[in-house]
Order: structure tokens, then sequence, then C-alpha cells
């Protein structure tokens, strides 16, 4: 307390006064000191001191501390005294997050990345080992444009099992619903054309079911493979109407080439679990399985029924069974 008492006296006031007046009495020592400093003789007016700048210096800061701690003193008081004898504890964890809150946010943000990764990442396993369990695709189909499942939904489980009862040979199909609009009147559908854009890109299909329009957009962008071969030597002679046929010239290959039959007509198409206006079945220009593909059209045009297979046996309920029987 005495080097603050001193402090004050340094600068010519009494301990009772303000911030404001040692900011005052401050500057006003300030200015007189330059104007000594500033005199070329160096010579002092009668009665007049010369300010010892440094000490002054010293002496206002070692003011402005002491209220500096007071301030800070008052604040923990205030904000910390209800804990009582834990206010230390307090203090020192209420600074710790206001310091380290943006660490402690970035530290968060890791972990839940983290986290995210690590389930993707098993999600993915259990994928490959689910996939793996499988038995191999005998083809893959893609619904391209405007189909819907029965339920209005893109639920494909009822469509894969309805066309795999058409091929008693086969052991697993596997088909993907992208719906395409027609016309893109809202957000949504620029959305779901972005999406099948992608889907076209990634995921690369044998056997493409579409409407219309989406046939005369895959068909002008190469996507589809002529199948003039199979269409003379096995689909023709299924056909009752060779206007089924959907013959069409592109501007890389000008001469008219069959790339897809039309089922929309066809008693099996209206059998399956899907909601659509037309119907047209084409084979990926580069399909790889491109026999099974064929295949898979002419199935559709020959008019022997579908062969539902038998559900599955449950095991646990096997077991229950042979222990009531016993």
């Amino acid at each position: 307390m005495d080097e603050l008492k001193q402090a004050y006296e340094r600068l010519g006031l009494l301990e009772t006064a303000d911030k404001a007046e040692v900011e005052k009495r401050y500057m006003l020592l300030v200015r007189k000191h330059r104007a000594q400093e500033a005199k070329s003789d160096g010579e002092l007016p009668p009665g007049e001191e010369r300010i010892d700048f440094a000490a002054v210096n010293a002496a206002y800061k070692h003011i402005l501390a002491h209220e500096d701690q007071q301030a800070a003193e008052a604040y923990n008081r205030q904000e910390y005294g209800k804990y009582r004898k834990m206010a230390g504890v307090a203090q020192k964890t209420d600074h710790f997050f206001s310091y380290y809150k943006y660490h402690l946010l970035g530290a968060v943000v890791i972990l839940v990345l983290i986290g995210f990764g690590i389930n993707s990442y098993l999600d993915r396993q259990a994928e490959k080992e689910r996939e793996a369990a499988l038995p191999p695709i005998d083809v893959s189909v893609m619904l391209h444009g405007q189909f819907y499942s029965e339920d209005g939904g893109q639920e494909t489980a009822p469509l894969e099992q309805a066309l795999l009862d058409y091929f008693p040979d086969w052991q697993r199909l596997t088909v993907d619903l992208t719906y395409v609009p027609i016309e893109t009147r809202s957000e949504m559908d620029m959305a779901a054309v972005q999406k099948a854009v992608l889907m076209l890109i990634s995921e690369k299909k044998d056997v493409y079911i579409l409407d219309r329009n989406s046939y005369t957009s895959l068909v002008q962008q190469g996507l589809l493979r002529p199948i003039d071969e199979a269409y003379e030597e096995r689909f023709r002679p299924l056909l009752d109407n060779e206007e089924a046929a959907l013959r069409t010239s592109t501007e890389d290959v000008p001469e008219e080439h069959v790339y897809a039959i039309d089922l929309t007509n066809s008693p099996h198409a209206e059998d399956l679990p899907l909601i659509y206006q037309d119907m047209v079945v084409g084979i990926r220009i580069d399909a790889q399985r491109p026999d099974n593909a064929v295949r898979f059209i002419e199935r559709m045009l020959e008019d022997a029924p579908p062969q539902p297979r038998p559900e599955p046996s449950d095991p646990e309920a096997s077991a229950s069974d042979e222990g009531a029987q016993e």
C-alpha cells in the first residue's frame, strides 16, 4: 500500500482520486514534460521543477494496475462468491471454458466425425460381409423414368422377387429404381434429375427398363447397345407387332438400329408390382452380363407364366415345431 500511496503522491493526487482524475493529471504531466523537453536552452521558469517522466509513468501504470486488480476482485466476488470455498475452482473452470471453448468445440466435432467414420466403416464392412454371403448376381436391372412401386415408394424387394420368379435357374436378380420426372417444375424435380445422372454414371446395370422419355435420352447418349441380332433371332418370333421393336438413329450412328423392345402391353409387365405409363427395355452398352440381359428380355416376351418360389422356412419356427412334436 505504501507503493500505491507514493504513486499517487508522485502524480500529485490524493489516494481518493478516481480514475478520471488520474488520467487527467497524467496527461497534464505529459504535456508539461514535452514542453520542458522542447526548450532549447533546457532552463525552466523560476519555481518549476523538472518532471521525472520515468517516475511519473511508473506511478501511473502502478495505479492503473491496482485499479484493474480491484475491478477483477470485485467481479470475482460477484460471480463466484456464492461458491464460497470452491470459488477458486469455479473461477478456474470458468476461465478454462472461456479460453478453450473453441478448442473444446473443435475436439467435439472431431470426435463426432471420427464416430461417424467408424460407424460408416463398420456399416460398409457389414454390407460387404452380407454381399459375400449372397449368391452371385445373374442380372442387374435399373428402372429409369416415371416408375413407382405399388405402394408409391422406392422399395424394390417385391419387384426383384416378382422378376426372379420368371427365371427358376437364376439365384439372384437386383433392381434399382431411379425416378426421373418428365418436366422439372420444382427443386425436388431438379434434385431427382441430378440424382438420375449420377446413378447412370456410378451404377452400370445390365438391363434398363425405361419410359419413352428416358429411352430417347439414353439412346442419344450412346448408353444403349444395338440389339438387332438378338431381335431377329430371339425376340422377333415372340412379338405379335413389329412396332414393339424400337428403331432409332443417333448422331454417332446415323443408320437405324433396334435399341429396345416396348413391353408396355406385355401381360408379364402388367403383372409386376409396378406403376408406370409406358415401359421399354434395353441393354446397356457396357453390360457385364449381356447374355443374361438378352435372356431377360426374351423371357419377358414369352407366354410362360412365372414360377413362384417357395418361401424359405424359418429355422426357429421349425425347431419349435419339432420340440412340440417330441
